[in-house]
């Protein structure tokens, strides 16, 4: 029942330059997987390589407008050992480069499709006006160029970009489209965390990727099950090779901008020492202080930022809990921080990072959301959202400035992992329990496993339009291909 459509041949484009990244590229081989996964060549051993980091994207100025030029194209890219697969990225051949905005900044992003087919572009936890959400209804055909532009509106965070094509977004998030976007802010609790990019503010994207042995990309059910597919473990577009991807924190201190870019599994991050890990923000904003917390979870499409002080070598781990297709379990020390001679001791982290008002729902009725299947059609309320009129016709309207309290309710016989567009929520209850630890930050992506609901509240504020919606869909990119998706209307008051 998560089957898509066949893929269309990706054609390559050899020849296309590779990615530059500040830290060297690390793209030869992917981790031991075990009888389902990539084995290591016999006598073959497990070399430890330099963590790549993404380029940051330098905008140009123009007439007070900060321009962030970004270019879809086809690569190739290295995730199996020798063998080349059929990619595609932003301003390279896979993932993109970081942007990294300010609040109160105005920016525009110039995005220039030169893939074979449509393409439309989210900002991902951005807070923009919904014709610059970049949801389906914003496609745009090959050759043409996109240029949302606004004035960024929200506090430090960590956001990403990604496709979000009608019916095309697994297939093209798993080409390697994808970025990290991130949001600072003037204050204090910023201030107070490491800021360097490269330095010890650093990007982690992490993705299971499907790949068979001709190198062909896989991203559904149907593409999982072929007996020749690996599921190597990527970490900012390097496959594990056996042994974590190293970095020394020559600050003593680093920050690390955790990305779940996996089309649906959910990734569980721990130290392998047991000790905890430090948190310090949700996907949407700093949380009110530094959380101690022993494991760190990451549905599909979420970000968390840690912090780690790095005295002595500390090693990453995330474990992969499948929740669509053949069953790909699996452990993978990632990311070795190592220490380095003379690094400075950090002081201790402010007690008090950022304040969050909780909302009071208790006189509100909740507006009940289902997540839905229908003899193997997925949707929302009971509508598959595969086509533009069939999301219009379900469309949620909702007003702006009002406070909601919605009902996320899972009735369909699997997982899903629920995003909202334009603005974050609060977390009201969670399968009927209250909310604990890093749940009552703010969020935009939450897991609701089957049988179960949450309870959100959630206000829209500062844009509103009668022509042009956003969305809310399942991040499981699969399932959103599969219609679970609706368009979301803010009207003026």
């Amino acid at each position: 029942m998560d089957d898509i459509a066949p893929p269309a041949h990706l054609p390559g484009r050899p020849g296309i330059s590779r990615r530059r990244f500040m830290a060297g590229l690390a793209c030869a081989a992917s981790a031991a997987l075990g009888t389902t996964g990539l084995v290591l060549p016999a006598g073959r051993a497990a070399a430890a390589t330099r963590l790549p980091i993404p380029e940051m994207l330098v905008p140009t100025r123009r007439n007070g407008v900060w321009v962030f030029p970004l270019r879809a194209a086809f690569g190739t890219h290295e995730l199996l050992p020798g063998v080349r697969s059929s990619s595609a990225g932003f301003n390279g051949s896979y993932l993109g480069p970081t942007l990294r905005v300010r609040n109160g900044q105005k920016v525009r992003f110039e995005v220039t499709n030169d893939l074979d087919e449509d393409l439309a572009v989210h900002w991902h936890g951005a807070h923009v006006p919904p014709e610059a959400d970049g949801g389906v209804h914003s496609a745009f055909a090959p050759g043409e160029t996109w240029s949302p532009e606004f004035t960024v509106k929200q506090e430090a965070a960590t956001l990403w970009y990604h496709p979000h094509t009608m019916d095309r977004t697994a297939r093209q998030i798993s080409w390697g489209l994808a970025g990290l976007l991130i949001v600072d802010d003037a204050s204090a609790g910023s201030a107070a965390l490491p800021g360097a990019y490269g330095t010890d503010d650093v990007p982690v994207i992490l993705q299971s990727v499907a790949v068979g042995d001709d190198g062909g990309i896989r991203y559904d059910a149907d593409g999982f099950a072929d007996r020749d597919v690996s599921f190597p473990f990527v970490v900012n577009g390097a496959p594990l090779d056996g042994a974590p991807l190293d970095f020394t924190a020559t600050r003593g201190r680093v920050r690390l901008r955790l990305l779940n870019a996996c089309l649906a599994e959910e990734l569980v991050v721990t130290r392998t020492d047991g000790r905890p890990l430090v948190q310090v923000a949700t996907e949407s904003a700093l949380l009110p202080g530094p959380l101690s917390t022993g494991a760190v979870r990451l549905p599909a499409g979420c970000r968390a930022e840690v912090v780690v002080d790095v005295d002595r070598s500390v090693t990453l781990r995330a474990a992969v809990r499948t929740r669509v297709g053949r069953r790909r379990d699996g452990s993978h020390d990632f990311l070795r921080l190592l220490p380095a001679r003379g690094a400075p001791r950090p002081r201790a982290l402010p007690s008090r990072l950022n304040t969050i008002r909780r909302f009071d729902t208790s006189r509100l009725r909740p507006r009940r959301i289902a997540l839905t299947e229908n003899g193997g059609l997925l949707g929302i309320d009971g509508v598959s959202g595969t086509t533009m009129e069939a999301m219009d016709r379900a469309t949620i309207t909702v007003r702006k400035d009002v406070l909601e309290l919605w009902e996320v309710v899972n009735r369909s016989p699997r997982d899903h992992s629920f995003h909202i567009h334009d603005v974050p929520f609060q977390l009201v209850s969670v399968g009927g329990r209250k909310p604990r630890g890093a749940e009552l930050g703010w969020r935009d992506t939450v897991a609701v496993p089957q049988g179960s609901s949450i309870r959100i509240a959630v206000r829209f504020t500062d844009f509103a339009s009668e022509k042009y919606t956003y969305m809310l869909h399942c991040h499981m990119a699969q399932h959103e291909d599969l219609g679970m998706m609706t368009s979301l209307k803010v009207k003026a008051r």
